[in-house]
């Protein structure tokens, strides 16, 4: 998908109000009060839930943005309005934050992920995947696991497509030895580790080591997205059992960057990687 799409521009317009009315020193109170509408209204325009044009006109306005910026906005607000696609089937099986997160991962051109104890769902074996989703997740019922590994292995066809998804991931030494579907099945998924490891250029997978010790993302699951047209992050997912966050704040983006990046240099370099995952795997065939 291209940096067109949808999901990336309500993101930004959303940055965007958000950033000025900051800029302005204006309190969402203010700014409700000024705007004649509730205080609920302007959070769900710096949110990317709704954002009327003739608001969003008002509130750059009112903040003292550039005329050519209030032009391009109100486009955007214009646009997030008109009927166009109906939205993936997946917005009816998953949270809403995580389908939004979805839409950007198939815009995003670079994903950054930092994943401790389990397998990154982009590089999951469909048998891991299975064992995974249906293996205890209060949040997927019995007969919508099918769904939800078809989603899984879909996600993966970016990883091969005619411009593919740039990937990199910090996977914790955890990740090669937790059983998950067993012996057996753990011990497929190494070698599929292995296998796109050598095999996708656009992949490169790093094993974080128990010996690396103390780390910024100690505990920590995320993932930095950067678009096409861009050179930096712009955006970072993160996920626990009960919720999912999306948050395109810039500094909260530079800090999550800045823990990455120290977690990426404690990481194996590409070799070690390679030679860690497959004592492993030999080890699970004993």
């Amino acid at each position: 998908m291209a940096v067109s799409g949808k999901a990336l521009h309500r993101r930004r317009l959303a940055r965007t109000l958000r950033a000025w009315r900051n800029e302005a020193n204006l309190s969402i109170e203010s700014v409700a009060e000024a705007l004649f509408c509730g205080m609920g209204t302007v959070h769900r325009m710096e949110s990317g839930e709704s954002a009327e044009p003739l608001r969003v006109k008002a509130a750059l306005e009112l903040y003292g943005a550039p005329q050519g910026l209030i032009t391009e906005m109100v486009l955007l607000a214009k646009e997030k309005r008109r009927r166009g696609t109906p939205p993936k089937p997946y917005y009816d099986l998953v949270a809403r934050t995580f389908a939004e997160y979805l839409d950007l991962e198939e815009e995003a051109d670079l994903l950054q992920v930092v994943e401790g104890d389990v397998v990154n769902g982009l590089l999951q074996t469909k048998e891991y995947a299975h064992a995974l989703i249906s293996g205890g997740d209060p949040y997927v019922e019995p007969a919508e696991v099918g769904r939800y590994l078809e989603l899984r292995m879909a996600r993966q066809e970016r990883l091969t497509s005619e411009n593919p998804l740039q990937l990199q991931v910090v996977l914790g030494e955890a990740a090669l030895h937790c059983e998950v579907g067993g012996r057996a099945v753990l011990k497929r998924q190494l070698d599929h580790l292995l296998a796109v490891h050598h095999d996708l250029p656009n992949v490169d997978l790093r094993v974080l080591p128990w010996s690396a010790g103390a780390h910024p993302a100690s505990g920590r699951h995320f993932i930095t997205l950067r678009f096409p047209g861009s050179t930096e992050a712009e955006m970072i997912f993160s996920e626990n059992v009960s919720f999912f966050v999306l948050q395109d704040d810039e500094p909260e983006v530079q800090r999550f960057q800045l823990a990455y990046d120290r977690v990426w240099a404690k990481a194996l370099g590409r070799t070690g990687t390679a030679k860690l995952i497959r004592r492993v795997a030999a080890e699970l065939s004993t």
